[in-house]
């Protein structure tokens, strides 16, 4: 017959144990909560603080939407305990409600503009140089951009990674400016090989170009130019963006696309040289937005703001090229709309921005496969009549 004193004491040890492991998970839980709070509020600092001056702040803006579901999870979790722990994730979540209006546009249904105006299209695309190192089918990519651009018919168009072949080998330039109906043209390129492959960004234009103009950044390929132009009697400014990119290879996407599977000691091992590129074009990228930023300010017509930025919402690229600027995207999109043309990490690096007296309506972002961004357009309603 069992004791019952030591059954009892038995009782009590396993009572201890239990108590014990639960206040570890309790512990380890809110040490975990803590983190992903902590981490959630770098991300908003990182919209705020130049990478210049810390340079490991932006992964966390770019890992924003990451913590947010984790803290979002935590206060879920939390007040289902009810625990008041969960108040940290909240509060830390409701600190930064202007990055997640900067995320996700949640427009329904389309309003139209109320205005006598006349809409110009416009339309950004990264055509990734029309396709040109796929050797075997670049002229069959090539092809299919220009039906698309034919089709959307836009009344300004803005190429990023323009490249054009001065032979016939590989024409883009005069073949754009033949088959539609741009055809005032701004282009410059950063790169010319042979003196005949041009490497660069475009702008296009049915309305004439009166000034054209170009910010140059020392020891990159990346560059802003700027086009005036004059429709009717008034004019605007566009400014075509390529921002700093992060120059991965192809190695560096397959070591990315398999993070979270079965890496190896030598994938985790490439991971460090892939931080290295990032934090160096984050900062770049730092520097060439604020040169941006004080020529944007000096305008003195409205401007309109767009092209391939490299860059997430939760960033300070970001925050510094759209100042008191208005986001298409947010103003007529819906969803998260990423325009990097994979589907995992995939993120919103393509803007369009446009002054406050410029209404936009009907943002679209079409999944063409042609490139490995997602074109985007939108209409946009000028402060006067046309």
């Amino acid at each position: 017959m069992t004791d019952p004193l030591i059954y009892n004491g038995n009782t009590v040890n396993l009572s201890r144990k239990t108590f014990c492991v639960k206040k570890l998970i309790y512990v380890i839980l809110l040490v975990i909560n803590s983190l992903a709070a902590v981490g959630l509020l770098f991300s908003y600092l990182s919209t705020l603080i130049s990478p210049e001056k810390i340079f490991w702040l932006p992964f966390f803006g770019l890992a924003y939407a990451v913590l947010l579901i984790i803290n979002t999870l935590f206060a879920i979790f939390w007040a289902w305990r009810k625990q008041w722990i969960f108040l940290l994730s909240v509060i830390t979540i409701a600190i930064g409600y202007k990055q997640l209006s900067s995320v996700f546009a949640y427009n329904v249904t389309q309003h139209d503009v109320i205005s006598t105006h006349q809409p110009i299209k416009l339309l950004s695309y990264n055509v990734r140089l029309f396709d040109l190192y796929n050797w075997s089918k670049n002229t069959e990519t090539r092809d299919k951009i220009f039906n698309y651009i034919i089709h959307q018919n836009a009344d300004i168009i803005c190429f990023q990674e323009f490249f054009n072949d001065k032979t016939n080998q590989f024409t883009t330039l005069d073949s754009l400016i033949k088959f539609q109906k741009a055809r005032e043209v701004h282009a410059e390129y950063t790169t010319v090989n042979k003196g005949i492959h041009q490497f660069g960004i475009a702008t296009f234009s049915k309305y004439p170009i009166v000034k054209k103009g170009t910010i140059s950044f020392s020891g990159t390929n990346n560059i802003t130019i700027y086009t005036d132009i004059k429709i009717l009697n008034d004019t605007i400014r566009v400014y075509n963006n390529h921002l700093q990119s992060n120059h991965f290879s192809p190695d560096d996407y397959q070591v990315i696309n398999k993070i979270g599977y079965k890496e190896s000691p030598k994938q985790l091992f490439r991971i460090g040289p892939i931080l290295r590129k990032m934090s160096l074009a984050f900062e770049k990228r730092a520097f060439q937005v604020e040169q941006i930023g004080k020529h944007i300010a000096k305008s003195p017509y409205p401007v309109i703001v767009c092209g391939d930025f490299n860059d997430t919402p939760v960033s300070y690229s970001y925050r510094k090229m759209r100042g008191q600027l208005s986001d298409a995207f947010l103003g007529s999109g819906f969803g998260f709309g990423h325009t990097i043309a994979r589907s995992f990490p995939s993120f919103r690096i393509d803007y369009i921005f446009h002054h406050n007296n410029i209404r936009s309506s009907n943002f679209q972002r079409d999944k063409v496969d042609f490139s490995d961004h997602y074109p985007i357009h939108c209409l946009l309603y000028l402060p006067y009549k046309l």
